[in-house]
């Protein structure tokens, strides 16, 4: 009970901030809340909930509210369904029951990447005016593109879930870089996970490091640096063990094997002479950072995702909370300030291309230029380490 009602409260303050505000509001819809704590359309809901200028019209969880797929939800996503049905707010299983949308909308795609395809044409088919599409967007790049055929010929506006492109430190290890002649940048992208959670983690996301947690890296190398596929010169994989590393894992209880890379590094040389690097680990720790170089390779600055404050802040509400997400607090401010900016974008008539530059914001078309690096980087860095026996 007590979780439920902290749930209202937040709920009964978000629509009293709507409802007695004088400012224009967004209309919103989440397709693929998950279960609370865990899934980031939970999670993007939540926080969307305390925005002044966002009004929930909708939830859409496919997977939980269908009776015939989950007769038996767990009691956290039927207590939380509950609260939102108390404030009002519909909840179905499937997108095709929402009435055709009326006003400007933002519809989030927070489902499976299977499902991203199918849930963008049906809310397109409603009249989503705009779709916010959690990362990577869809299992191809030909999928991928489609969508973004089908949103240009509707005139609607699609930005991709890389938040990280939104954090203090990138956007300072960026700026810094620029104003440096032929500047080196090292993006080294940790997470929290512990190595003996690996083989779960490896079949949650089984399209691959490259494609799920490296994409966020690869977001900035494409939308600040437009590096491209096509347009590297050199690509060079640091096979050290400590690096880069290969494993396998078994599933038993479904007979598939998978192999995927707990951490990867690799730097790139465009023909335009620029280079870049990358690191991600997934049992790497709290803190991810930029480290600028000048063109010698001395160290110019390096940026932290946390001062000590924060990660002790952080590290406390990880005690605290075992059930949470990591994710979700140790990256908390990024994904709010995503989601803020583009509402505020929306809002204000200002989200045409050049503005989403502006704002750090990845648009559907960049988005196809990650999943395409995405995929070069990956067969790049499986001949090195298989050549090598580096896994």
């Amino acid at each position: 009970k007590k979780s439920r009602n902290n749930d209202k409260k937040i709920l009964w303050d978000a629509t009293e901030r709507n409802e007695n505000g004088k400012a224009k509001i967004l209309d919103v819809v989440v397709v693929g809340c998950g279960l609370p704590k865990a899934n980031i359309g939970w999670f993007h809901l939540m926080q969307l909930l305390q925005m002044p200028n966002v009004q929930i019209r909708a939830v859409v969880e496919p997977y939980y509210l269908d009776r015939e797929r989950c007769p038996h939800p767990p009691p956290s996503f039927v207590d939380f369904m509950g609260t939102l049905v108390d404030m009002d707010i519909p909840c179905y299983y499937h997108v095709g029951q929402l009435e055709p949308f009326r006003r400007p909308t933002l519809c989030i795609l927070s489902g499976r990447t299977s499902e991203n395809p199918k849930f963008f044409r049906e809310c397109l088919g409603l009249g989503a005016t705009h779709i916010y599409l959690e990362a990577p967007g869809a299992p191809t790049v030909s999928q991928l593109r489609e969508m973004k055929t089908l949103a240009d010929t509707r005139g609607v506006r699609v930005y991709m879930g890389y938040q990280t492109l939104a954090a203090k430190y990138v956007e300072n290890a960026v700026a810094l870089s620029r104003s440096i002649p032929n500047s080196h940048v090292f993006f080294c992208h940790n997470d929290t996970n512990q190595s003996a959670d690996l083989h779960k983690i490896f079949f949650r996301h089984p399209e691959g490091l490259l494609r799920s947690m490296a994409s966020y890296d690869l977001a900035i190398l494409v939308s600040q640096y437009k590096v491209t596929a096509n347009l590297i010169e050199k690509f060079k994989v640091n096979t050290n063990r400590l690096f880069s590393e290969r494993k396998t894992f078994r599933n038993n209880a479904q007979g598939k094997e998978l192999t995927d890379y707990s951490r990867v590094a690799f730097k790139i040389t465009t023909k335009k002479g620029q280079h870049v690097s990358v690191m991600a680990d997934r049992c790497g720790g709290l803190v991810s950072f930029a480290v600028v170089k000048n063109h010698k390779g001395e160290e110019i600055r390096r940026f932290e995702s946390h001062d000590q404050s924060e990660v002790s802040d952080v590290r406390r509400q990880i005690k605290e909370d075992k059930e949470m997400n990591r994710q979700f607090i140790v990256q908390a401010d990024d994904f709010l300030e995503l989601k803020r900016r583009i509402v505020t974008g929306i809002l204000s008539g200002k989200d045409d291309g050049r503005a989403l530059e502006l704002m750090n914001v990845v648009g559907i078309g960049e988005g196809i230029d990650v999943l395409i690096l995405a995929d070069y980087c990956t067969k790049e860095i499986d001949a090195v380490l298989k050549a090598g026996d580096g896994g």
